[in-house]
C-alpha cells in the first residue's frame, strides 16, 4: 500500500478494539447483575449471541485495521 495516512487506520483499529472491550464488559456486567453464568440455559442465548457478535466483529476488524509491523527493506538486510 502506498503512503496511507495513519490516522484513519488507528481510529478504525481503536473502534474495533472498543467493540472487543464492550463485548467482554457487557457479558461480565450481565452475568454479575443477573447471576447467570450457565451457557446451557436457553433464556441466556441472546446475551451470548450479542457477546459473540461484538467480539467477532471486534477481533476481525482489529486484525484488519491494525498497523502492520514494520519490515526491514531487503536492501538494508543485504548490507
Amino acid at each position: 500500500m502506498a503512503d496511507e495516512p495513519a490516522f484513519p487506520r488507528k481510529l478504525a483499529a481503536g473502534f474495533y478494539f472498543f467493540l472487543i472491550l464492550l463485548g467482554v464488559v457487557f457479558y461480565l456486567g450481565w452475568s454479575l447483575a443477573y447471576d447467570t453464568w450457565d451457557i446451557t440455559r436457553p433464556e441466556n442465548s441472546g446475551v451470548y449471541a450479542l457477546t459473540l457478535l461484538l467480539l467477532g466483529f471486534g477481533v476481525t476488524g482489529y486484525l484488519l485495521y491494525r498497523t502492520p509491523p514494520k519490515k526491514a527493506d531487503e536492501s538494508e538486510s543485504r548490507q
